[in-house]
């Protein structure tokens, strides 16, 4: 028998519901708040606090959470290797310019904003971090020297 047929003999319920997981902070409880008004209106929307049942399910838990927090990292870490190749490329393929370095500028910002976005809810500290963390600084350093080259 499947385990999905013994959990439906359990009394298990598949409510074909999105779920999410949050930590539970003053400042996440607050907006959460917020958004499930406004689901509120338009579909059926609660919020529910678990606890894992052991030690097992708390670690599988946080190894789930941490690996996806992981995968934001590498596709930012991913994106700043990207931008500081196109710098190099700009450099020796001779594209020194006040045009270039602002649309550098503007990518960067872009890269910056999305790694903030990320950091802001690393409620973990996955390791990760840490390397797009110089990365970051290595890109900002990258850009810095290009817009002296190009003024």
């Amino acid at each position: 028998m499947s385990a999905w047929r013994k959990l439906k003999k359990l009394g298990a319920i598949y409510p074909k519901l999105s779920i999410c997981v949050l930590p539970d902070t003053p400042a996440v409880r607050e907006k959460l708040e917020e958004v499930l008004g406004e689901l509120r209106g338009v579909s059926a929307a609660f919020a529910l606090k678990a606890e894992p049942l052991g030690e097992r399910d708390s670690a599988a838990a946080l190894g789930v959470l941490r690996a996806a927090k992981e995968r934001e990292y590498r596709e930012i870490a991913e994106e700043c290797r990207e931008f500081l190749e196109e710098i190099e490329a700009n450099i020796r393929g001779g594209n020194v310019s006040q045009e270039e370095a602002e649309e550098l500028s503007e990518a960067f910002d872009s890269l910056k904003e999305w790694y903030e976005r990320v950091r802001g809810t690393d409620w973990l500290g996955v390791e990760a971090g840490k390397e797009v963390e110089e990365l970051m600084k290595k890109c900002e350093k990258a850009l810095e020297e290009f817009v002296s080259l190009a003024l």
